[in-house]
């Protein structure tokens, strides 16, 4: 967790929760398995309900990633299954990320549970049980 500087997240999302902190994780986790190179060295596809609260995943993927709609090397696919693709533009090599069906419910039970930042810090406290990691 101390990878993530969660203030800065809070600052740019505008307050922290348990998608953005997906999002961060997600993303830090990608760029650690393709050795990418922050901001210019990726390019991200994700795949989620193109609205709040899953849309926020998107702010914690720029942050961890760099990759930014500015760039153009982040893109959103209006998706009902959450799942992002993570591409090394230096070597072609890319990963799968799929968000686990439960962890989502789960997910939103600790929203309601425990508000959204203890929602968030869970996210962040789980890990990659979380998610499904393919390498392509």
């Amino acid at each position: 967790m101390s990878e993530f500087d969660i203030e800065f997240a809070r600052a740019f999302h505008g307050h922290l929760g348990p998608f953005l902190a997906l999002g961060m994780l997600i993303g830090a986790h990608a760029m650690k398995l393709l050795n990418a190179r922050k901001y210019f060295g990726v390019k991200v596809i994700v795949h989620c309900p193109p609205k709040p609260p899953a849309s926020c995943m998107l702010d914690g993927i720029q942050l961890s990633t760099g990759a930014t709609y500015g760039k153009r090397n982040i893109e959103l696919i209006p998706s009902d299954e959450i799942k992002v693709e993570v591409s090394n533009t230096d070597t072609g090599q890319c990963v799968h990320v799929l968000v686990r069906s439960q962890a989502v419910e789960r997910m939103l039970s600790w929203l309601k549970e425990l508000g959204e930042e203890g929602a968030a810090m869970r996210v962040l406290s789980c890990g990659l049980e979380l998610l499904e990691v393919i390498n392509r």
